[in-house]
């Protein structure tokens, strides 16, 4: 037991030993400390007084931590406060300043751990506290580095490092946003391209203003007499005109003209200069052959057999293709040119916003040209021959090269004369527009193209869905190709004859890419509010800048097409060409995009599907159809 004790002790002699090595080595190191005197209390606890000398040396060397026997001096709890951090360090005492960082992290601490074994013999475990963490260097240190030449320069060049890239970066960010693509703003339709137009006569003034007003026409087209072409200058044209002009004018329903620029009358005074002076500029602007010569075999177009040359009072063939007395000109020449230029400036002065030219395929010709050849066996109609006009090519006197820039200098002068208000169109169908085009643009607007109007005119049947619909793709394809960089493939969607009643109609023609051209008597049985409604839904963003894209239905009896524009709703319009009293269930789940569910917003008049009205919803895997009707559905697209 007693031994024990003492191996005890001896350890803790051993630690004292250390630490006390340790505190003395620190105290030396201290380069000016100042003491104070050890307390009495301490001297006598430690068995020696301050005279002694040899007493102060065994306190010193009991604090150096001198070995020594039990019991030597050494009273109850010594050797734990010297462990502790008792004994000379604790008595000596730093004056008027606290323990510095460095002071406290040269001391180390002991931590004393009793553990009592299995087999009843006591052991203590000691160990030193772990060091404090790095805390980096102190300010007074980093000075000294402060003014270092290599520093400097380093802080320097990290300095404009950082503002250069900062710099770059604010010029790179600017350079993007000037050289990014810009994306368009849509470009706002014209008044001609808002529509519908309506054709009108002379007769009923107040009648057809109240129904083009009431039907919300955007303009009316008044078809002039031929005849009357060149002769607008006279008091009884202009007043008739004017009327027109103030008439409509006041519900702001702007007046388009129709005109036939190819001829001049018998008496107009560009013919009788011609007459006079030969060779002058009047004389070239018509096509002669000198008498005594055969004229080539060309026919005359309203008249069926007879020669399109006439024997002018000079005894010279004059070519006039439209009829006795009259004359064609040849736009060739400048002062044909010019003559029709003074016509569209004195409709301008008028009021007159647009013309739309007939027969403008013929504006062109060859005046030396010869015979006519006969169509090929594939073209030709079987049941023509040689006396009426539709045998022939007319590769002479129709779509000759240089179409394209007539029109092209032409509509130009017109939208100069009221900064693109006014426009100047056709009132025939272009079968080969690619002769009208310049630069690969057509210089006509709004104009007549396809076959949408004729294959309405046929029989109905699924081989009619799918006719119309490949007609009405190919139409539009064809003229956006050849439309002015930036414009649309707006279309004339002309009325003429059709096999669909005039609900059916416009349901079917309002939302098209285009401007419906229909007399003004043709909507008397459509209802007010199903045009108003039609007239909204061409207002907006869908309809005006939207996609455009045609579809047939699983079964091909039906025909439908969508207008589409980024972040509006969708429209949906179907057209049942299936004839009959039976019920159609159209299937339109192929078409890209559309959702699965629709909801009706117009139906026509033949519309007759029990519990389907206006809000209802419809499956689009499902529509039903009446025979020979149609529909306007809204829907929410998927992407």
């Amino acid at each position: 037991m007693d031994e024990s004790r003492n191996s005890t002790k001896l350890d803790i002699e051993g630690v004292r030993q250390q630490s006390a090595t340790n505190d003395a080595l620190h105290v030396e190191c201290e380069r000016k400390e100042s003491y104070k005197k050890i307390s009495d209390p301490d001297v006598n606890r430690n068995g020696f007084d301050g005279s002694s000398k040899s007493d102060h040396q065994q306190a010193i060397n009991e604090s150096l931590g001198m070995p020594r026997e039990n019991g030597t001096g050494a009273k109850d709890g010594e050797e734990e406060r010297m462990l502790n951090g008792g004994g000379v360090d604790g008595a000596i005492v730093r004056s008027d300043t606290e323990p510095t960082e460095k002071d406290r992290l040269a001391q180390k601490a002991v931590e004393v751990k009793f553990i009592s074994p299995k087999n009843g013999d006591a052991r203590i475990d000691m160990e030193l506290e772990k060091q404090q963490s790095f805390t980096g260097m102190t300010k007074e240190e980093l000075m000294k580095y402060a003014n270092d030449p290599f520093w400097v320069r380093l802080r320097w060049l990290l300095f404009v490092l950082f503002w250069g890239l900062w710099v770059a970066m604010l010029l790179g960010s600017f350079y993007i946003i000037y050289d990014a693509p810009k994306c368009a703003a849509p470009v706002p339709l014209s008044w001609w391209q808002e529509g519908p137009l309506m054709e009108v006569t002379s007769e009923r003034y107040g009648e057809q203003l109240l129904k083009a007003e009431r039907y919300g026409a955007k303009g009316v087209i008044y078809q002039l007499p031929a005849d009357q072409t060149y002769l607008v200058g006279t008091p009884a044209i202009q007043e008739q005109l004017k009327k027109l002009v103030t008439d409509f004018g006041s519900k702001n329903i702007k007046v388009i003209v129709d005109i036939t620029p190819n001829y001049v009358t018998k008496n107009d005074s560009l013919f009788l200069d011609a007459l006079d002076q030969q060779d002058s500029p009047a004389y070239r602007a018509f096509v002669w052959r000198k008498s005594g010569t055969t004229p080539p075999n060309w026919l005359s177009v309203l008249e069926p057999g007879k020669s399109a040359w006439e024997t002018a009072s000079n005894k010279q063939f004059v070519l006039s293709q439209f009829g006795p007395d009259r004359y064609d000109l040849h736009f060739g020449e400048q002062a044909a040119r010019d003559k029709l230029k003074g016509t569209f400036r004195q409709l301008l002065d008028l009021g007159v916003r647009g013309f739309r030219l007939a027969n403008a395929k013929h504006l062109l010709i060859d005046r030396d040209g010869v015979d006519e050849e006969p169509l090929n066996q594939d073209e030709a109609n079987k049941a023509l021959t040689l006396e009426q006009y539709g045998f022939w090519t007319h590769r002479e006197t129709t779509y000759r090269e240089g179409l394209g820039d007539l029109f092209h200098e032409l509509s130009t002068f017109v939208h100069e004369q009221h900064e693109g208000d006014a426009f100047l169109s056709v009132n025939e169908y272009i079968h080969r527009p690619e002769v009208f085009t310049v630069n690969g643009t057509l210089p006509i607007d709004v104009p007549l193209y396809g076959n949408i109007e004729f294959d309405l005119r046929a029989t109905a049947g699924p081989n009619g869905t799918m006719k119309l619909r490949h007609d009405i793709e190919s139409a539009y394809r064809t003229i956006s190709l050849y439309q002015e960089a930036g414009g649309k493939a707006w279309l004339q969607l002309h009325h003429n004859n059709t096999s669909l009643n005039a609900s059916e109609w416009s349901i079917f023609h309002f939302l098209l890419p285009g401007v419906p051209v229909f007399p003004v008597d043709v909507l008397s049985n459509v209802s007010l509010e199903s045009v108003e409604l039609l007239e909204k839904f061409r207002t907006t963003a869908s309809f005006q800048h939207g996609l455009f894209n045609v579809y047939n239905d699983a079964n091909a009896t039906a025909i439908a097409y969508t207008r589409l524009k980024s972040g509006n709703p969708g429209y949906f319009v179907v057209l049942n060409l299936a004839q009959g009293d039976h019920q159609t269930m159209a299937d339109f789940s192929g078409i890209d995009g559309i959702g699965s569910e629709l909801t009706v917003v117009l139906t026509s008049q033949n519309y007759a599907v029990p519990n389907i009205g206006v809000k209802s919803k419809v499956s689009v895997d499902a529509v039903p159809l009446s025979s020979m009707s149609g529909m306007i559905a809204t829907y929410v697209p998927t992407k």
